[in-house]
């Protein structure tokens, strides 16, 4: 068994972008949206938050028969190799509990992409063999010529596996045209309700039917990063913190082409786990990321820190800010109201919170 199975669960997730339009991305004018979900009251974990389409890694997910799906369906071993081929860090959701289970780098895109369809009734694949390799142009297509309705309502409450729907419809799922994001771990204060979630995003050349699954998905909509930004400050919805952070660093890149071609070329560089530590001060929830000089060295992700929690309580949060020089944090003075500090070089050549993507272009 994996080392930290009994403390957390693991997930993966889809940011889902759409092309808006064919005009050109400019300052202020985006040329794409981002497709959420709020979650319904009744949902066990963050109800009523806005979220991106994912859920929860199932053992069907990583099956070795996936290897024999796809061989069967054109796709060769040294294509999958393209995908499990990481250079950089590799947090513990991408270890697996036994040799012969499909690479988690497979099968957890597999939980994202189930998932999304339980979810929200949308599957990125391909019909047949055709095209079911890297596209050229990066982009991923949802598949609509099978009876989604039927399909969503098996999957989702556990009727039929998702290979026996890929099978029946001969549909390959996409594996290959979506791109590791990010990894993020919830933090020690929640201990009972905890996730390691691998967020992977994908690129639509246009907005796809939704057909949202009643238990789970209150409402869906298409918006921009800074759309959703500025309806979470105006407190019209509710972003979790992963994903505000997120919006955050993608709001500063208004054209989908540019996000494509960046994603694609940093698709191996591998993800640093991101596990939020908190810190309180007088006038804010302060809460550190990797790379801040106060955040814990050789963190263990288990240990609550609480004799840390309470330590600068008496300092403002700009006091305590001035006392470091290296910032990766968020300061918190509401649940609709944080401020991103960064200015540590982004990890493993990822995008700026404050925009400064000089870099991209060496990639």
């Amino acid at each position: 068994m994996r080392k930290f199975a009994k403390y957390w669960r693991d997930s993966a997730s889809l940011l889902i972008l759409a092309r808006d339009g064919t005009h050109a991305g400019t300052k202020n004018n985006y040329n794409y949206k981002v497709l959420v979900f709020k979650r319904t009251e009744k949902t066990s974990f963050m109800p009523n938050s806005i979220v991106f389409p994912g859920g929860a890694f199932d053992k069907q997910d990583e099956t070795p028969h996936w290897n024999g799906f796809f061989k069967k369906h054109g796709i060769s071993d040294d294509l999958l190799k393209n995908v499990t081929n990481i250079a950089g860090p590799r947090p513990f959701i991408f270890e697996n509990d036994s040799g012969d289970a499909l690479d988690r780098n497979l099968s957890l895109r597999l939980t994202a992409l189930r998932e999304s369809f339980e979810e929200l009734g949308v599957f990125l694949g391909h019909s047949g063999q055709e095209n079911s390799k890297p596209s050229a142009n990066g982009y991923s297509k949802a598949v609509k010529n099978f009876d989604i309705i039927s399909w969503q309502k098996w999957v989702h409450d556990n009727e039929k596996p998702f290979m026996e729907l890929c099978e029946s419809t001969s549909i390959v799922p996409d594996v290959f045209n979506m791109y590791e994001w990010s990894v993020w771990l919830t933090p020690t204060m929640f201990r009972k309700r905890r996730f390691e979630t691998v967020f992977y995003l994908v690129a639509l050349e246009e907005e796809t039917e939704v057909v949202p699954e009643a238990h789970e998905v209150q409402e869906h909509f298409w918006d921009t990063p800074q759309g959703l930004l500025q309806a979470h400050r105006e407190e019209k919805i509710w972003l979790a913190p992963p994903q505000c952070y997120e919006m955050t660093r993608l709001s500063h890149i208004y054209d989908i082409d540019e996000i494509v071609s960046f994603a694609k070329a940093r698709n191996n560089l591998g993800s640093p786990l991101f596990c939020p530590v908190q810190l309180q001060c007088s006038d804010a929830a302060v809460f550190l990321l990797p790379g801040d000089d106060l955040y814990p060295q050789d963190y263990d992700y288990i240990t609550p820190h609480k004799e840390e929690l309470d330590k600068f309580k008496n300092l403002t949060a700009e006091q305590l800010r001035s006392q470091n020089q290296n910032l990766h944090r968020t300061e918190h003075t509401g649940l609709h109201a944080q401020r991103y500090f960064q200015t540590v070089t982004p990890f493993n050549g990822h995008l700026s919170l404050h925009g400064d993507n000089k870099h991209l272009a060496k990639l």
